[in-house]
């Protein structure tokens, strides 16, 4: 959903309103306490005067609104705001920062921050996500996410940089995620729990560590020297595209990553890549996903003890 069809279906809050209950509850609202189908619209006052719409339970008494305990819980940014943040986000190749999302939205930087990331967290594979399969080759790399290291030696640069680690079907879908370090034991547990026992090709680069984890019937290694002297760059090229463009997203819109949220902006493009030919549903997958999750609050973001 593009921003122009955006504002032609919800002009008003009412009409976001409206979509996003469908969309939370498509066979009528239940209560989030006892799970009671007769459920009453009311509207009452907020704590800062403003007019709230909540669900009344007939039964139980309960009264929650629309977006309790779910992605959006505890949050005043309207609707529409949230829409249009989720549109440009699915749409944005290459990401998007909060700052530009920020003036696209007109709030603040906080909360632009705060919303794209529970945005992204709707952006993450299941954790039973598996790459490969049966008639499927999968290629494995590495890459080092980080700066130069301005005023280091080669070793203190290249400790300070992430590790994050790639496996990609050909022409098909792709797991990164961070790895504490290039060695075997770390390469090892993403690879037992991401990649499909069932795959019958894994293609990776000489790297020793390769060697000790997939076993040597499935294994296919090349030498990135003779394959460019050969102008027949191969073997890898499906991850290192991945990696290509993810960087792109750093050096173009974000600039700077940090660490500590690293594996959440790198299931962001995943599932988005993941998703490339399903294009016109983003918009409604990542809203499920919102009602579906559960909420994240700002302090768990930031590490801030409660």
């Amino acid at each position: 959903m593009n921003l122009f069809s955006l504002a032609k279906a919800f002009p008003t809050e009412e009409h976001a309103l409206a979509y996003w209950i469908r969309a939370r509850w498509p066979d009528g609202v239940r209560c989030l306490g006892c799970d009671c189908a007769k459920c009453w619209l009311i509207e009452t006052k907020g704590k800062t005067g403003k007019t709230v719409r909540l669900f009344e339970c007939s039964d139980c008494g309960l009264h929650f609104s629309a977006t309790t305990n779910t992605l959006f819980h505890d949050s005043h940014l309207p609707l529409q705001k949230w829409f249009a943040a989720i549109a440009i986000m699915v749409e944005s190749k290459k990401g998007i920062s909060a700052a530009q999302m920020k003036r696209h939205l007109g709030v603040t930087y906080k909360t632009a921050w705060f919303l794209c990331h529970r945005i992204r967290q709707a952006m993450q594979e299941a954790p039973s996500f598996t790459v490969g399969g049966p008639e499927t080759t999968v290629e494995i790399d590495e890459m080092f996410v980080g700066g130069r290291g301005r005023l280091k030696g080669y070793k203190a640069a290249a400790a300070a940089k992430t590790v994050v680690l790639g496996l990609a079907e050909r022409d098909g879908q792709i797991h990164m995620q961070t790895i504490p370090g290039a060695k075997t034991e770390p390469i090892r547990q993403v690879v037992e729990s991401k990649l499909n026992p069932k795959t019958p090709t894994v293609v990776t680069d000489e790297k020793n560590s390769y060697r000790k984890v997939i076993p040597p019937n499935k294994h296919v290694h090349s030498k990135h020297k003779r394959e460019l002297a050969d102008k027949n760059y191969t073997s890898t090229y499906t991850v290192e595209s991945a990696f290509s463009l993810f960087k792109r997203g750093i050096v173009g819109n974000y600039h700077w990553l940090s660490a500590e949220h690293l594996d959440r902006y790198l299931g962001e493009f995943c599932w988005r890549y993941n998703r490339r030919h399903q294009q016109p549903r983003l918009f409604d997958m990542v809203l499920t996903n919102l009602g579906a999750r559960k909420p994240l609050p700002y302090k768990v973001l930031t590490y801030e003890p409660f």
